[in-house]
């Protein structure tokens, strides 16, 4: 169980109800999963988080594959369960192999990979493990990706990292159907 209860509209302040209707109005009022359920307890900062992460997500022209490989790898780094089982069908689809998906999970030895693979899980590993990123590591990214898609790359793994952190924090229940494993911890 999560360590909050789910926000009705009553339990709002009333300067931040109209946030809270924006953030709603598809799902009926309430939001009951994932890190929006969490997040609608700030709904103006839930409002403004929305933004970006729905460009980063829907709206920007990088590569869904290379986008799902690296929430994935975040959500290994973060060891976020949320997230992982969330992103790896994700993955699955958009063309990540499943002995990389697999590989990252188990946190095993990497398969071979195509050159943007490599180089985002290569940019993934060494920031969230040393948490800065070698001029090498740098460079063979924005060779593959260029200046605006790596920026909106960590862009990407840096709100999935936020994501994780409020998963993780507030103990966010994994749906009971999944496809995937949970991550070895």
């Amino acid at each position: 169980m999560a360590r909050l209860p789910m926000v009705a509209r009553d339990m709002v302040p009333e300067q931040f109800r109209d946030a809270f209707d924006q953030l709603t109005a598809d799902s009926g009022g309430m939001i009951t999963t994932g890190p929006g359920s969490i997040t609608i307890n700030s709904p103006e900062m839930a409002l403004r988080r929305a933004q970006l992460t729905a460009y980063l997500r829907f709206e920007s022209t990088f590569s869904k594959r290379i986008q799902e490989l690296a929430i994935i790898s975040t959500a290994r780094a973060m060891d976020c369960q949320y997230v992982w089982n969330a992103h790896a069908p994700a993955a699955r689809r958009e063309g990540v192999s499943d002995a990389l998906v697999d590989a990252i999970r188990d946190n095993e030895p990497l398969p071979s990979m195509a050159p943007d693979e490599a180089a985002v899980v290569a940019f993934c590993r060494e920031f969230y493990t040393n948490h800065i990123v070698t001029q090498e590591t740098f460079d063979a990214a924005l060779e593959q990706f260029g200046t605006q898609h790596l920026v909106e790359l960590t862009t990407l793994m840096g709100g999935y990292a936020q994501i994780a952190f409020i998963l993780n924090a507030f103990e966010a229940d994994l749906p009971e159907e999944r496809t995937e494993p949970v991550l070895p911890i």
